[in-house]
C-alpha cells in the first residue's frame, strides 16, 4: 500500500491537486495523508480565547482540522474508492521541517502539491515553497500545474543537463514509474554551451534496453530547449532528476527569460539521487 502526501492550503490549487491525486492513483491502495501546515502566527487571541475548556492545541486547530475533515469526507463520497483510505495531519513546524518529518515517520511515498497556493498573506505560500519541497525533500514529488484537469498519461519527457546521468537510483526509480503506467520516454540532453560527445555515448549505451526518443539539442539555453519540446512534441509528463540546483536554478529562476514555477505547463515528477 502506498503512503501519499496531499499537501493542503486549503486555495483552489491545492485542492485540484488533490483531486488530481485521487484520479492518478485510483488503481492502487493508497493512504492519503491530507496535510496542514499552520503557521505559527497565523492564529489570533480570538482562537485561543474561543472556549475555554479546550487546550491551546485545541483552539487553534479547529479550523483548519474541520477544512481537512470536510476535504476528506468529500472525496470518500466523490470517488467512493475502496483502495483509499485517508488520515488528517496538522502540524506547526517551518514548513519544509513538517514535510521531512512526514516523510520520514509515515514512510510517504509520493508527496502531491500545487504551483500556487493561496494569496492571503495569513496563508502558506505554495509557490514558493513548492520549490523548497523539490529541492529540500528526499521524496518523490508530483508537482501539479494550476487548473490542470487529469487526463490519460502516455508520453514523459526527461530532460538533462550537462551534469546529469542515466544512471543510479533516479533512473531506476524512473523505469519503475514508467512500467506501472506504461509511458513511453522522451529523453531530451541539452547542451547549453557546446557539445558532449562522451556523455551522449552513455546515455546510448544506458538507453539500450528501451524503445525511446532521444534527443540532443546543443548551444541553445535549456530553459528555451524544454519549452521548445513541449511545443513541438505530444508530451504529457515532465520529470527531473535533482542531484544538483544547476538544472532547477536554469528553469525556474524569477527571470524574464526562465520558466517560472507558477507557469509549468505539464504535470511534473521530481525523483531525487
Amino acid at each position: 500500500m502506498k503512503n501519499i502526501l496531499l499537501l493542503s492550503d486549503f486555495s483552489t490549487n491545492s485542492k485540484n491537486a488533490i483531486h488530481y491525486a485521487m484520479r492518478f492513483f485510483k488503481n492502487q491502495k493508497c493512504i492519503f495523508h491530507l496535510m496542514h501546515v499552520h503557521k505559527t502566527g497565523s492564529y489570533t487571541s480570538d482562537d485561543l480565547m474561543h472556549s475555554p475548556k479546550e487546550s491551546i492545541y485545541e483552539s487553534i486547530t479547529r479550523e483548519p482540522r474541520e477544512k481537512l475533515n470536510s476535504i476528506k469526507e468529500d472525496l470518500k463520497e466523490t470517488y467512493k474508492n475502496l483502495n483509499h483510505q485517508f488520515e488528517i495531519h496538522i502540524d506547526f513546524d517551518v514548513f519544509i521541517d513538517a514535510i521531512n518529518q512526514a516523510v520520514k515517520n509515515k514512510k510517504i511515498d509520493f508527496i502531491i502539491i500545487g504551483t500556487n497556493g493561496a494569496t492571503s498573506a495569513k496563508e502558506i505560500f505554495l509557490g514558493s515553497n513548492t520549490i523548497n519541497v523539490i529541492r529540500k525533500v528526499n521524496c518523490k514529488t508530483l508537482v501539479i500545474p494550476e487548473d490542470y484537469r487529469f487526463t490519460p498519461i502516455k508520453e514523459l519527457l526527461l530532460p538533462l543537463d550537462p551534469r546529469d546521468v542515466i544512471d543510479g537510483k533516479q533512473f531506476t526509480d524512473l523505469l519503475e514509474f514508467m512500467e506501472t503506467y506504461q509511458l513511453n520516454l522522451n529523453v531530451l540532453r541539452v547542451n547549453p554551451n557546446k557539445e558532449n560527445a562522451e556523455i551522449e555515448k552513455q546515455d546510448v549505451s544506458n538507453l539500450s534496453i528501451l524503445k525511446c526518443k532521444y534527443q540532443v539539442v546543443n548551444n541553445v539555453p535549456i530553459d528555451f530547449a524544454v519549452l521548445s519540446y513541449l511545443k513541438t512534441n505530444t508530451i504529457d509528463f515532465i520529470s527531473l532528476f535533482v542531484k544538483n540546483k544547476g538544472f532547477l536554478e536554469h528553469l525556474f529562476s524569477k527571470g524574464n527569460t526562465k520558466i517560472n514555477i507558477s507557469k509549468i505547463p505539464k504535470p511534473m515528477l521530481v525523483l531525487h539521487g
